[in-house]
């Protein structure tokens, strides 16, 4: 693919280096996970694990400042999308940096409809993933759309010398607009406790070994009781199911799990004492 900074410092084939690098790890990032998705058919959001990797080649001569990506090692999964991966990719970019139009959800429809053969089932599936992946690759599209009215008027999107995308300043705005912090539903986790408060209920907690810990709260009123299957947990290293509310951040990451109470099929809860008659 080709990003051509259009206009302004780059009509002269320069650019503000500094927009240019914000720009550019936006791009990485969003045809990275974009690519990583065709490929794959699943949504990554560990930047650092996925299965293809974005890299710059020289570009054309135009007039404009370019950038060629190409992403390697994607593409070997033709059979999943009966070879018209290339058309899948450009279609989920084009949605990603796009202002999520009625108009751009039925051109990416399309083209899932047709990789897919016209499974109603599978193509609904995928697009709920890619509006998940679409917001949180939000922050990525803040970045990616940078040098917009800075050092170049708009940023051009080619796949195969054919434009897919034009961001400007629209598009600009609609990705730096606020986000407000997102709640997931409550649901059950399992995680290993490394720290506890009982008086406050801060705790912190690691959902697998590859992920950083998280924090979290203990609304859970027993958190205060001697030996309560928290502390006990944290005491043993052993891990602990419980049901908790998570508090997602503009990147679509966990930021903090509000604990409630102990999954269903946790042991059972130590008993208080008794009231005083």
């Amino acid at each position: 693919m080709s990003i051509r900074y259009e206009g302004r410092d780059a009509e002269k084939h320069e650019i503000d280096l500094n927009q240019l690098g914000i720009s550019l790890q936006g791009f990485a990032r969003i045809l990275g996970v974009c690519g990583n998705f065709v490929e794959t058919g699943k949504y990554n959001k560990q930047f650092d694990s996925l299965a293809v990797k974005v890299v710059a080649r020289e570009p054309d001569e135009h007039h404009c400042y370019e950038v060629v990506a190409y992403i390697q090692g994607i593409m070997t999964s033709a059979n999943f999308w009966s070879g018209t991966g290339g058309a899948v990719l450009t279609a989920v970019v084009a949605y990603v940096l796009s202002r999520r139009s009625s108009e751009e959800m039925k051109l990416l429809k399309d083209a899932l409809d047709k990789s897919l053969a016209n499974s109603a089932q599978m193509t609904e599936r995928l697009i709920s993933t890619i509006d998940k992946m679409a917001e949180a690759l939000r922050p990525a599209a803040r970045m990616a759309t940078s040098p917009i009215d800075k050092t170049c008027n708009n940023i051009g999107i080619y796949a195969s010398g054919t434009k897919i995308s034009e961001l400007d300043d629209k598009n600009k705005e609609y990705f730096s607009a606020a986000t407000s912090i997102r709640f997931d539903r409550t649901k059950t986790y399992v995680g290993i406790f490394s720290e506890l408060d009982t008086k406050t209920g801060s705790c912190k907690v690691s959902l697998s070994e590859s992920e950083p810990r998280i924090q979290c709260e203990i609304t859970d009123p027993i958190r205060s009781l001697p030996n309560n299957p928290y502390a006990l947990a944290l005491a043993s290293q052993a891990p602990l199911s419980f049901l908790a509310k998570a508090e997602i951040d503009e990147d679509g990451v966990i930021a903090k799990l509000f604990i409630s109470d102990l999954a269903p099929t946790t042991a059972p809860q130590p008993s208080a004492p008794s009231a005083k008659p």
